[in-house]
């Protein structure tokens, strides 16, 4: 079964390369990716094709740290509605919660645990990137950088870590450039990739202004959507159905939550736009089939996971009604398009 990761984890990707004098579409087109593939931040890419892109673009760049500047670019809209559900909750210690509950739809594969260490000190801990569990240097500074960034944003802009552990051992010009990025201490050629900081934050009520967030996944998410005439609240609710549906658990009340709005009043736009919610989750799921469908490779078992389908064959029953064509009639008619 592959692994997925979303599109979004790439941005700033074609700016950095192009800062190094590089054509982006190149690289890209190396590792088997069409620049058209990462034009879309909730679409899904092979984890597989997205850490060779890194760790090839750090080659053609001649740069070691590249995956630490990519990281360096990202923030908590990086992983979209669910840096909102996270800064909706009453603490940094449920927020994590939160992350490690939904971290998985983000990027597949991807585990992390928080631990204290002592009665000061706590260890985010990350256990693994990818199915093969196999440690690659930029996809680990990113996904270091990216953490960071997300607790800066959910804690203080004035917040760094009290250190970091990092398993690869790079230049020593590297070295500095990692400390000045990330902000504090840096033990290198270490066991595990991991980030410290004082446990006293995990009951701090995140900063984040959590409307700031919103407004500016509306705005991220019309500038995406350009093409369609449905308002910016619409957008979000289907962004916010989207990102719950592989948690199984998207529910009104969910969904109200992510989009910070109580569930009579999401109830009273859907049918001021003519749809229920039932309808509305419905059409989600009909649009995300097709769109997931279309990434390269992927089984049917994993869409009808991303779906929230307990079962493959739940899954096609409910395609055929849609399309009068099972999963398999349908993949197979668009493979016959396509050549």
């Amino acid at each position: 079964m592959g692994s997925y990761i979303r599109v979004a984890s790439l941005n700033g990707f074609e700016e950095l390369v192009r800062s190094y004098g590089q054509d982006p579409i190149n690289i890209l087109d190396k590792v088997g990716l069409k620049p058209s593939m990462i034009r879309e931040p909730n679409s899904l890419i092979d984890h597989d094709r997205y850490t060779n892109l890194l760790e090839l673009a750090g080659i053609v760049c001649n740069e070691e740290c590249f995956g630490l500047k990519l990281g360096a670019k990202q923030s908590i809209q990086t992983i979209g509605l669910i840096g909102v559900y996270m800064s909706k909750q009453r603490d940094i210690a449920q927020a994590l919660l939160v992350a490690q509950k939904y971290i998985y739809i983000h990027a597949e594969s991807f585990i992390f645990q928080v631990n204290e260490v002592s009665d000061k000190l706590c260890e985010l801990d990350v256990v693994r990137q990818n199915t093969q569990n196999i440690d690659r240097a930029q996809k680990s500074q990113l996904s270091i950088c990216l953490i960071c960034n997300v607790l800066t944003d959910l804690i203080s802009p004035t917040w760094r870590p009290e250190k970091i552990k990092l398993k690869q051992n790079p230049s020593p010009q590297s070295k500095q450039l990692l400390i000045d990025i990330l902000r504090c201490p840096v033990e290198f050629n270490s066991e595990k990739n991991a980030i410290y900081f004082s446990t006293v934050y995990l009951s701090y009520k995140p900063y984040y202004s959590e409307d700031d967030l919103v407004n500016q996944l509306i705005v991220q998410q019309l500038e995406n959507e350009s093409n369609t005439t449905a308002r910016g609240g619409m957008f979000l609710i289907e962004s916010s159905m989207k990102m719950l549906l592989a948690t199984a658990d998207c529910s009104m009340a969910n969904v109200a939550l992510c989009v910070g709005q109580h569930p009579k009043k999401v109830q009273r736009q859907l049918k001021s736009e003519g749809t229920t919610y039932r309808e509305l989750l419905e059409e989600v799921r009909k649009k995300e089939a097709l769109r997931i469908m279309s990434t390269d490779s992927i089984s049917l078992t994993d869409v009808a996971y991303q779906l929230g389908y307990a079962e493959l064959s739940i899954f096609s029953r409910q395609f055929k009604t849609w399309f009068g064509m099972t999963p398999t009639e349908w993949m197979n008619s668009s493979k016959e398009l396509v050549t």
